[in-house]
């Protein structure tokens, strides 16, 4: 006796998902930012936002029109996830070509003292 409808779990899913990795991308640039003495309005444009929220928003997207039951939904949805989709690519590409500065590769606070070096 089967009482899940596993491909309706399947389906919901992937939205929810979609809603994670955007909620996770937003936490990240928010930390980046504070790391960095940035605005989080400036790490919010880098494609290391970016890229993961355009992700999100593809796997949202996709969820929503697999869920969808009349045609003008499936449509709705599927042209926003192409693109997203679109979206996502080029944010990539753009990340692959710039450099991007971690947040351990940022200087120290000049208020706090340097420790020396172990020898």
């Amino acid at each position: 006796m089967n009482l899940i409808d596993w491909v309706g779990v399947a389906k919901n899913a992937l939205w929810i998902l979609g809603l994670a990795v955007v909620l996770a991308a937003l936490s990240y640039a928010d930390w980046w930012a504070g790391v960095n003495h940035q605005r989080l309005t400036a790490a919010l444009r880098t494609p290391l936002f970016q890229t993961p929220f355009n992700l999100g928003m593809t796997l949202f997207a996709a969820g929503l029109a697999s869920t969808s039951r009349s045609w003008w939904e499936i449509g709705a949805w599927s042209a926003l996830l192409l693109l997203f989709a679109w979206q996502t690519i080029t944010s990539w590409q753009a990340g692959r070509q710039t450099p991007r500065t971690t947040p351990s590769a940022s200087p120290q606070r000049p208020d706090r003292p340097v420790d020396p070096p172990h020898v």
